[in-house]
This record gives structure tokens, C-alpha cells and sequence, in this order.
């Protein structure tokens, strides 16, 4: 079965998170990291509407934010 729709894969099978999922603003982009414990987040997911964020390699998912 195909399902067609607008929303995330892991909003439809959310899976489970390895530490604390926070919400971060980053160069005035909003991105969803896991929290790392040490003031280190990790981004899963950037949450922009401008096209310009997607393209930034410090914002890509995997990178590591310093706090």
C-alpha cells in the first residue's frame, strides 16, 4: 500500500529517540536535535520554510551543534 501524504515518515512510524529530543533556534532556524548531555545537541530534523536553511552544510541532519 502507498500512502501519499505531506507529513515526515517518523511522524507517521515515530521511532525511538537516543536522548532527549529539544527544540533549537540556530542562525534564526528553527532545527529538532537530540540533546547530548554535555551542552552538545544533534540535529535530527531542520523545521525552516526558507529554502536557503536546507542548504547550509552546519544545518544538515547528523551535524553537531555547540551550545
Amino acid at each position: 500500500m502507498t500512502l501519499y501524504t505531506p507529513l515526515s515518515e517518523h511522524d507517521i512510524f515515530p521511532r525511538e529517540e537516543a536522548g532527549k529530543v529539544v527544540y533549537h533556534q540556530h542562525k534564526h532556524c528553527p532545527v529538532k536535535c537530540v540533546d547530548g548531555g554535555d551542552g552538545r545537541k544533534q540535529i535530527l530534523q531542520v523545521l525552516s520554510t526558507d529554502p536557503l536553511h536546507y542548504m547550509d552544510p552546519e544545518l544538515q541532519p547528523g551535524q553537531w551543534l555547540d551550545s
